[in-house]
C-alpha cells in the first residue's frame, strides 16, 4: 500500500534507513525534513514499512533526499512505484525538473534513474561517508515538463 510518509512513521523509516546504509541518516535529519516540510510517501507489506522516498520542492525544482527500499524487496518495482509518484506529484504542483543524487557504485538504483530516463549531469566529489573514506556521487536529472500528462 503506497500512502503518505508520517511523523509518527519515524521509529520504522530510521530502522530501515539504518539496516540499508552504511552511514544512514539520524532522527535529527528526518525531523529536520519534517519541519522543512519535506514530502514523503512510504510503501508498506503486513503492516510493515519496506519502502520510502522524501523529496523536497522548490520553486520550479524537485530534489529527491532520500529512497530506500529493503533489502528483501529490491528488485521488485517498488523504487521505481516511488519515484513515480513522486515525480507525478511534483509535475502536478507545476515542477519543471526533478534532481538526485546517487552513489556511483549503486549500480542498481543508477539503472532505475536511466530507465525512467534520467540524464547525468555533473558529480560530487567525496559526497558520501563509506567505511574508510568517501564515495563520489552522480547527480541525475530528469525534465518533467513532457512527463506525467
Amino acid at each position: 500500500m503506497l500512502r503518505s510518509l508520517f511523523r509518527s512513521d519515524m521509529a520504522e523509516i530510521l530502522e530501515l534507513e539504518e539496516a540499508m546504509h552504511v552511514a544512514p541518516w539520524t532522527k535529527e535529519t528526518f525531523e529536520v525534513c519534517f519541519r522543512s516540510g519535506y514530502i514523503g510517501w512510504v510503501l508498506e507489506a503486513n503492516n510493515r514499512i519496506i519502502a520510502f522516498i522524501i523529496i523536497s520542492l522548490q520553486r520550479e525544482e524537485c530534489h529527491v533526499l532520500n529512497l530506500v527500499v529493503a533489502r528483501q524487496y529490491q528488485g521488485k518495482g517498488h523504487g521505481r512505484k516511488l519515484l513515480e509518484h513522486a515525480l507525478q506529484y511534483a509535475k502536478h504542483h507545476g515542477i519543471g525538473i526533478a534532481y538526485l543524487e546517487v552513489r556511483r557504485s549503486n549500480t542498481r538504483a543508477i539503472s532505475l534513474y536511466r530507465n525512467l530516463h534520467f540524464s547525468m549531469v555533473g558529480e560530487r566529489k567525496n559526497y558520501y561517508p563509506i567505511v574508510g573514506g568517501t564515495e563520489d556521487a552522480l547527480i541525475f536529472a530528469k525534465s518533467l515538463v513532457d512527463e506525467f500528462p
